[in-house]
């Protein structure tokens, strides 16, 4: 079988590539260029050793206008009406497994492969994404807006196996190991650049400086609502003599309000926004994680209105964030997803 790879120089897409050649598969290696400048020295020299080794053609694809216009544009519009998008889950089904799929395509290949810790299933006649196997690198949460028919043609070789037998694999076959790419960071924000201000720049969008205030008082200045979030309690510039977060965020005003109560910031309710052809799982009873890290919780789910849904959990949550990924859950099976929203608005 012809399988097409995501490739980034690193460890995982570089063991998931040795697997499919163990498996017999024809393996061509491919690297999206999201800025449409050459590959860095490091990335290319990574992808090249690797596919010297693994005995693989690669090619470069150049995705940069599908990724401003379906990542950094959406994004920028999201930090300046002070929500926190989550760039990774808008780049997944429109970039890195939807130009990827065209590509795979073109070159006459049956799947796309990539180094997502995600596991797979079928059940009548279709596909089902699981958590990996390794729960503390578990990569399902960014997929939550993957659409049905882009699964169905996506396989991952890492699913079923741990970080720490990912790197066994890759010492005793000579791949090098770099701590860097244990990072979190966005991809395409600099090391020590706020990422809010690097979508800003890349959508050519101006910040809007304005006020902190707390009960009424002005007691600190912003750079932009781009650099808050709801919770954030460190990086805020604001001296109180108490521990103080973020309360809430009028981007039309420019003002982001603190608080110290921090039963001010919990909540049972909100809504999911459905994006594009994300999958939403039937009304009922479903497991909801709102953040990468954070514990799924029990919840109902029921539609409103056309893409509308509402989640009331079984506890209260800190922080629910407009903008972010909710990730909804049977088990370790991810049914589904749509972005955060508090009601405020709808």
């Amino acid at each position: 079988m012809k399988i097409v790879l995501a490739m980034s120089g690193g460890v995982d897409s570089a063991c998931a590539g040795l697997l499919l050649r163990r498996m017999g598969h024809e393996v061509l290696g491919v690297t999206m260029l999201i800025d449409g400048f050459p590959p860095s020295p490091a990335m290319d020299s990574g992808v090249k050793e690797c596919c010297s080794k693994l005995g693989i053609e690669h090619r470069y694809i150049d995705v940069s206008e599908t990724f401003h216009r379906e990542v950094i544009l959406p994004a920028a519009e999201a930090c300046v009406s002070g929500l926190t998008p989550n760039p990774c889950s808008l780049c997944n089904p429109a970039v890195k497994f939807g130009e990827l799929l065209k590509f795979t395509r073109s070159v006459g290949g049956e799947l796309l492969a990539t180094g997502h810790y995600v596991r797979q299933v079928r059940r009548n006649g279709k596909t089902f994404l699981r958590r990996g196997a390794d729960r503390a690198k578990d990569q399902s949460y960014f997929l939550a807006l993957l659409p049905e028919e882009s699964a169905e043609k996506v396989i991952f070789p890492l699913g079923e196996l741990t970080k720490p037998v990912i790197r066994v694999i890759a010492s005793d076959y000579g791949f090098k190991f770099r701590k860097s790419e244990e990072s979190e960071e966005l991809c395409f924000v600099p090391p020590g650049i706020n990422s809010g201000d690097e979508i800003l720049r890349r959508a050519e969008v101006a910040s809007r400086p304005g006020r902190i205030v707390f009960r009424g008082k002005t007691v600190g200045y912003h750079q932009g609502v781009h650099r808050v979030t709801l919770g954030q309690r460190q990086g805020l510039g604001v001296a109180l003599g108490v521990p103080a977060f973020v309360k809430s965020i009028d981007a039309r005003k420019a003002v982001v309000e603190l608080e110290t109560d921090s039963s001010t910031l919990m909540r049972d309710e909100f809504f999911l926004i459905r994006r594009g052809e994300a999958p939403m799982p039937e009304d009922g009873e479903y497991e909801i994680q709102i953040r990468y890290r954070s514990r799924p919780v029990r919840c109902t789910l029921s539609e409103i209105s056309g893409g509308l849904y509402k989640v009331r959990t079984a506890q209260a949550l800190r922080a629910v964030t407009p903008g972010q990924i909710g990730a909804l859950y049977r088990g370790d099976e991810l049914c589904g997803g749509g972005i955060i929203d508090l009601g405020d608005d709808l």
